[in-house]
């Protein structure tokens, strides 16, 4: 399993970026706030478990919400700092993987 966390440098954040980060985890909006301010994880999860589909988007959006809202996000995969493309690039490669293996099951070869 590989934990990731997405966060940005503690900040002021504006009402749409706190609405928006608050739309997208589900997360009270003071939550939201506090840990924005802080600059303390707005995102914490296993990125290949249940759902991953699901987790994949919810991660894309927070990444779209806080670069839109002008904050760079800190990401870490496995405790380790990795740039928001890298994330993007390993959901991009899971993807392409798990729908060749579909493609290859609809032939009967897998």
């Amino acid at each position: 399993m590989s934990r990731v966390t997405i966060s940005t440098a503690p900040c002021d954040p504006s009402a749409s970026l706190v609405g928006e980060v608050r739309r997208i985890t589900s997360l009270g909006i003071l939550e939201v706030r506090d840990r924005l301010s802080a600059g303390r994880p707005v995102f914490d999860q296993e990125i290949f478990f249940n759902r991953t589909e699901d987790v994949f988007a919810k991660a894309r959006a927070l990444l779209s919400a806080l670069e839109s809202g002008g904050h760079q996000p800190f990401v870490s995969e496995a405790g380790r700092p990795i740039t928001a493309q890298t994330l993007r690039n390993i959901f991009e490669a899971s993807e392409e993987e798990a729908e060749e293996l579909r493609r290859l099951d609809d032939l009967g070869h897998a």
